[in-house]
């Protein structure tokens, strides 16, 4: 009777261990073992509101598959005493962390996030360097995304390169996201921004998307004052209906591929189909990343009879529809030119003369 009570005392004991091990190891799953995986580069975006209860934070991250349960990131917070803790704001979080790590996160509201801003005409070797340069981003990686023809497929951009295509706006990226989800990201807006009736007017003027987006990216690095803006496309549009060359200056920009800066007569004899001197027609894709306003005036010309515009020297442009017109207009434009020339010569003798007066007193 004392064997088998004893037999029963160790089989409890057994079965408790047991028990406990299997507690301990769940418990430990519960709140460091990774939640369900996606694809690389594939995040979550989560809003949390002040006030937030931690069950409807659970519950979001659930069904956004950031957590494999709710309960259990519940409960990982209450062992953890992070409850109480989780700061509202708007988060980008990677799939595949434990339910810890989601947690040390929420408690430090934008810690590792910076707000980037992609100014409208910025084309996509500029785009790059800024992403490396604010969060550390591979620039050389993310240009080998913007060529990703299988992202582009995926994305549904029928064009060389994601170029035009980046929504210029302002993005919340920490270090370590992968190019391709940012770039999804970017075009994401862009659809967003150029929705279904805007390519509906796209259809209606015979243009592809990308053609479209092209002549918008055009007028994007032509414009310095917004009220131009469908004017500059007028001249565009009415020199594609002439089947004249474009002459557009943005497009040699992008083959030079410099700083902006005034272009001399041999950039324009450059070798490239991108070379709108050269050639007819709209290039074969976009030169930058045009934002709303451009987009719209593309497909929404003045209605104007313009077929030449020159720069007068002060943000602003003046049109004009024959050749006569166009050439007194660039001979006021040489003559403007002339005169900041000798001003800032002017400016340079006289800060040269201080410095040498200064000098000689010491």
């Amino acid at each position: 009777m004392r064997v088998s009570f004893r037999i029963i005392r160790i089989t409890l004991g057994i079965f408790l261990l047991v028990a406990v091990v299997l507690l301990a190891r769940k418990v430990h799953q519960s709140v460091y073992g990774p939640n369900a995986q996606r694809a690389a580069g594939e995040y979550v975006e989560l809003s949390i509101t002040p006030g937030m209860p931690l069950p409807l934070v659970a519950r979001q991250l659930e069904e956004k598959g950031a957590v494999n349960r709710a309960r259990d990131f519940v409960f990982a917070a209450r062992l953890l005493r992070l409850d109480h803790r989780i700061q509202a704001g708007e988060y980008v979080l990677p799939f595949g962390l434990s339910n810890a790590d989601l947690l040390r996160r929420l408690i430090r509201a934008g810690a590792n996030a910076s707000l980037v801003t992609i100014p409208e005409g910025y084309n996509t070797r500029e785009i790059a360097a800024l992403l490396e340069e604010k969060v550390g981003m591979d620039s050389a990686a993310f240009m080998q995304a913007v060529y990703d023809s299988a992202l582009l497929a995926r994305l549904g951009i029928e064009a060389p390169s994601f170029e035009g295509f980046l929504f210029p706006e302002s993005y919340s990226l920490h270090r370590g996201m992968e190019p391709a989800w940012v770039i999804q990201k970017m075009v994401q807006l862009f659809f967003q921004a150029f929705d279904s009736t805007d390519r509906a007017r796209t259809d209606s003027l015979g243009l592809s998307l990308t053609e479209a987006v092209t002549l918008a990216s055009i007028i994007e690095g032509e414009m310095l004052d917004p009220e131009e803006a469908g004017l500059i496309s007028a001249v565009y549009h009415n020199r594609l209906k002439k089947k004249m060359l474009l002459q557009a200056d943005p497009t040699i920009q992008y083959v030079v591929g410099d700083k902006p800066r005034r272009l001399v007569r041999s950039d324009l004899a450059v070798e490239s189909p991108y070379n709108t001197y050269r050639y007819p027609g709209l290039p074969p894709g976009p030169v930058c990343n045009p934002g709303k306003l451009s987009l719209q005036a593309a497909l929404h010309p003045a209605p104007a009879p313009y077929i030449f515009m020159v720069s007068q020297g002060n943000g602003r442009h003046a049109f004009t529809t024959n050749l006569d017109d166009h050439l007194q207009a660039k001979v006021k434009l040489d003559s403007v030119r002339r005169v900041l020339e000798e001003a800032r010569a002017q400016a340079a003798l006289e800060d040269s003369t201080r410095t040498d007066t200064t000098q000689t007193k010491e």
